[in-house]
């Protein structure tokens, strides 16, 4: 059974004029004992509960000196780094990229947001089968705030649709929504979506820790969409 931790960075949108729209990230972490990463990332919070309580200016993370939640968004460069090297230790989880370009997206995709999300999501699963821990059931952990109510019982109909019944990929899916506050991993996946996308914004100050991750087996691939 594979547990899968998503989150994303940026907008779906055609509106590209300024720098930061161009792309949109979606990050899936892929774990196959959660418990232990949750331990890693409790060892994290309190390692550096102080610096992320100094760069937290606008109180995202802490509710006066109570820690709430780790934001990629607020991390410096610097925490980035450290996340990176505290984390990609134990190989205790993968990450898949989706990138993706939007001024490739056609409009008709965009039309409906929720439905291009679950398209894209539905390809990279694609991409996956055989090349990572994912076996046939799935357990999805998404955050919800960007999801609207009507289209959080979609995705799991479509993909066993489209993987089980169309290309016999999975056995099982499961969708569950959270609170990202509430999920330690997805807040994971917050942050390593951050760090690519904060790449990207920087023309690759990232770059070796995004290098470390593949070298050491952490970074499955960078799924780009649309396809080439």
């Amino acid at each position: 059974m594979a547990n899968v931790y998503i989150d994303e960075s940026g907008s779906m949108t055609h509106d590209i004029r300024i720098e930061k729209n161009k792309f949109f990230i979606i990050t899936l972490i892929l774990v196959e004992k959660p418990d232990k990463l949750k331990r890693v990332y409790k060892r994290f919070v309190q390692k550096y509960h102080n610096e992320l309580k100094n760069i937290d200016k606008n109180n995202k993370m802490f509710t006066g000196n109570k820690f709430f939640e780790l934001k990629g968004s607020v991390f410096t460069p610097e925490m980035k780094k450290n996340f990176v090297n505290y984390f990609c230790r134990n190989n205790y989880f993968e990450v898949l990229y989706i990138k993706i370009e939007n001024s490739k997206a056609t409009q008709n995709l965009y039309k409906n947001k929720a439905r291009a999300f679950n398209y894209i999501l539905k390809l990279a699963f694609e991409y996956l089968n055989n090349r990572s821990i994912v076996g046939r059931t799935w357990v999805l952990n998404i955050d919800e705030r960007n999801v609207k109510t009507e289209a959080k019982h979609q995705l799991k109909e479509f993909l066993y649709t489209e993987l089980s019944a169309g290309k016999d990929i999975v056995d099982e899916i499961s969708v569950h929504y959270f609170d990202s506050c509430n999920n330690r991993l997805i807040q994971v996946a917050d942050v390593f979506s951050n760090i690519l996308y904060s790449n990207i914004l920087t023309d690759g100050a990232y770059n070796d820790q995004i290098s470390y991750m593949e070298d050491n087996g952490y970074l499955i691939d960078i799924f780009k969409f649309p396809p080439s």
